[in-house]
């Protein structure tokens, strides 16, 4: 092939052709004083230039899994949730059992997960009798909210 056959088939520039045999960065030999190349070294060279995933067959891509439902999506993040709110409960059963106050600031529970899980999590400790929620002065005199083991 000749360098514009070349660069046509590569959708490239002649030049750039040029300039990457002259480099050796592409496949080629002069014959004379042109520049000439082989189609089948073309291939072999385009195929060592792919990027991403060897793939064999005929496949230009690796599978993709189908999207998932909005149903499936729902579901998926309920359970994630559900996860991290019985994550927040034992959390702050365990800090309650390893520690000797009586009362602890709730601020310390949401910076670690968010205000909606532990909103949900004091609300089930609550309602199993473990923990009573309410407020307290901090040392600025300010309302903080607190929880309190139940007696």
């Amino acid at each position: 092939m000749s360098l514009p056959e070349v660069a046509t088939y590569l959708g490239m520039a002649e030049r750039t052709i040029y300039v990457w045999a002259q480099q050796g960065t592409i496949p080629a030999f002069k014959l004379g004083t042109s520049w000439r190349f082989r189609r089948s070294e073309i291939d072999a060279w385009l195929e060592t230039q792919r990027s991403g995933p060897n793939v064999s067959g005929n496949l230009l891509v690796d599978p993709v899994e189908p999207p998932t439902t909005r149903a499936v999506r729902t579901e998926q993040n309920r359970a994630a949730t559900e996860a991290q709110i019985e994550a927040c409960v034992a959390y702050i059963n365990t800090t309650m059992l390893n520690d000797d106050r009586n009362v602890w600031v709730v601020d310390q529970f949401v910076g670690q997960f968010g205000d909606d899980i532990v909103k949900e999590a004091l609300k089930r400790l609550t309602e199993r009798g473990m923990v009573r929620v309410g407020e307290q002065k901090d040392r600025g005199q300010r309302k903080v909210k607190v929880i309190r083991r139940s007696d």
